[in-house]
């Protein structure tokens, strides 16, 4: 009896112990469009923070705008980033399906469905280029009303979340920090060097309309450095081909997670996703994004896939270990980077 009470106890403080160390974890949720899967037009991961700050990134096709329950209560997207307007990211046609061959319209498919989503949970828009005036007109269509600056106080150039509004705030190359109400520390979010392109595309440019052949100018693309407050620093490349940058990133900003784009020819390939993560920002995990394809099938990587010959070249006990952001399951992260589903 008196070892069978020990064991209890021992199995107890345990489990107490790793329900504590689990609380202090980043959970970020991938937002895809069918449940248990990766598919083609997948890119929203929402990323909380143990202090309570949610962080939406490129809610694009398959997030079903700010009503989508996934999202939680009103307000409770407290910063919204897009690293360009294309309309995969901000979001023009809603998919219904994994292999995004179906679809239905969004509320304000003129205006995009990441400025209806901020507008609604008064986020606070983060962006680089020119996107700032972007999402304050798109913000302001939607609502009647533009919305303000983003504070920037202290050194730190700290906001304090939830708002009673939208807000738009502008980072090129420089560090802000979303802080929940009454909390000391929040999360640091930097703008990155990205190669891609970011213009506005026509549907999404308000009269009077750009040439034909051309797009809105937007600025450039840009990529993201998040940091939490449990330590889990995460780059997240955006569209982008294959650059230096992000090994002196990732020596600077302490990047233990990355979130790589490869789904080629409008960004890297499964190749060059794997060389960037192996030799140059070297993290400890790896989400992989923006596949461009059907990539799982009951939540298994499809052979043949780019997803695949991404993984196969990461495989190895000194290389990074691969989460595939299966829509719906939550991934748990700790300060030093080790996620798992």
């Amino acid at each position: 009896m008196k070892k069978w009470l020990t064991l209890s106890f021992i199995f107890a403080v345990a489990v107490n112990l790793a329900s504590i160390a689990r609380a202090q974890n980043v959970m970020i949720t991938p937002l895809g469009a069918a449940a248990g899967e990766f598919c083609v037009g997948d890119r929203a991961l929402l990323f909380e923070d143990p202090t309570g700050v949610r962080v939406l990134i490129a809610p694009g096709r398959t997030v079903n705008g700010s009503a989508d329950p996934r999202l939680g209560a009103t307000g409770s997207v407290h910063v919204l980033l897009i690293d360009h307007p294309h309309v995969d990211h901000i979001g023009d046609v809603f998919h219904n399906n994994c292999a995004g061959s179906s679809t239905s319209p969004f509320a304000f498919p003129n205006e995009g469905n990441a400025p209806e989503i901020a507008a609604v949970h008064n986020s606070a828009v983060l962006v680089g280029g020119e996107l700032p005036d972007f999402f304050t007109q798109k913000i302001r269509n939607i609502t009647g009303v533009a919305p303000g600056g983003c504070p920037a106080a202290t050194l730190e150039n700290s906001l304090t979340v939830p708002r009673a509004s939208p807000c738009v705030g502008v980072i090129r190359g420089g560090t802000r920090m979303a802080v929940m109400e009454g909390a000391s520390r929040g999360v640091k979010i930097t703008t990155i060097p990205a190669f891609h392109a970011a213009g506005a595309s026509r549907m999404h440019i308000d009269e009077p309309n750009v040439p034909p052949g051309l797009t809105g100018y937007a600025g450039h693309e840009t990529g993201y450095i998040l940091r939490f407050t449990n330590g889990l620093s995460v780059l997240w490349t955006g569209d982008s081909g294959l650059i230096g940058d992000w090994a002196t990133q990732a020596l600077f900003y302490g990047v233990n997670l990355a979130v790589v784009h490869g789904g080629d020819l409008f960004t890297m390939g499964p190749d060059e996703a794997a060389f960037a993560v192996s030799q140059l920002i070297k993290p400890r995990s790896v989400i992989p994004e923006h596949f461009n394809q059907v990539s799982t099938s009951g939540g298994r990587v499809n052979a043949g896939t780019r997803l695949e010959r991404f993984i196969q070249q990461l495989r190895g006990p000194s290389r990074s270990r691969v989460i595939v952001p299966l829509s719906g399951v939550p991934i748990s992260c700790d300060g030093q980077g080790s996620c798992s589903q």
